[in-house]
């Protein structure tokens, strides 16, 4: 059932959306078919070769879409292990693939072994971390000498056009945001990664969208950090959403909506 605005009006941070019990199937269900699991094969297909006795880390995993790919490619005797921040995403990745090892825990401090993995994955998470230095060093402790780091992260919202659109509208009626989705682009990643020496790649994938729903859009107005406490939000929604609905056409294509949208690659190796 679609919640409230009421209920919905509380979502005034990322780490808020995260703690959403219906998340995780917004997130599968809208998503990952429209977004996640293109990129996602792309981004397996990128961080091969993987050897049968590979122990491979899903960071930020989500639903659990890249681990779940990994499982389909490399069979059930593969060593995969997911971990996100947040619990309804992994109770919605643990009711798709119970066969996974999935832990709620937090990139900055991974409750892992150090030398634990062979491979660390991960599909936009590291913009969202607080402390991403931190993080790194957690991604290099985990990892054996010579284990590979693939990282995703989304290149500048200008350059996703669908998306443009959605914070342009969201910027008219609620001010300025503080979107985290991309805010680590070129030089700043590869900075943060130094350490793995990265090759950087830029990968552009055409995203093809169902539908778009209200509760979509109230959920990305609250990802985009943007303030939905002010006392006349409700209406101010209705006109966002009204706008929204208005440009969508622009972007219709096959049944549905369709957009460009880039992303980084950062791929690189413990020394």
């Amino acid at each position: 059932m679609e919640r409230t605005f009421r209920d919905l009006l509380r979502l005034s941070s990322m780490e808020n959306i995260q703690r959403q019990p219906d998340l995780g199937d917004i997130f599968e269900k809208l998503l990952v078919p429209a977004v996640f699991e293109r990129y996602a094969r792309d981004l397996v297909e990128r961080a091969r070769p993987f050897g049968p006795s590979d122990r491979i880390l899903d960071l930020g995993c989500g639903t659990g879409i890249v681990a779940r790919i990994l499982r389909e490619r490399l069979g059930a005797a593969a060593r995969i292990t997911g971990l996100d921040v947040s619990a309804p995403m992994i109770a919605k990745a643990r009711s798709l693939a119970p066969d996974i090892e999935w832990h709620e825990g937090n990139a900055m401090a991974l409750p892992f072994a150090d030398g634990s993995f062979d491979v660390v994955l991960g599909q936009q998470v590291l913009q969202f971390v607080p402390d991403r230095a931190q993080a790194v060093r957690e991604i290099h402790r985990v990892l054996v000498p010579g284990g590979r780091v693939v990282l995703a992260t989304w290149r500048p919202r200008p350059m996703q056009p669908m998306h443009e659109m959605f914070g342009q509208v969201a910027e008219r009626h609620f001010g300025k945001g503080n979107d985290k989705r991309y805010s680590l682009d070129g030089d700043e990643l590869r900075t943060l990664l130094a350490e793995f020496s990265p090759r950087m790649e830029t990968v552009s994938l055409v995203e093809h969208w169902n539908e778009v729903p209200p509760h979509l859009l109230k959920l990305s107005v609250g990802a985009g950090g943007f303030d939905t406490t002010v006392a006349d939000a409700e209406a101010r929604f209705a006109k966002l959403i009204a706008e929204t609905q208005a440009e969508l056409p622009r972007f219709a294509a096959n049944g549905g909506y369709e957009t460009p949208s880039i992303t980084n690659i950062a791929i690189g190796r413990k020394s």
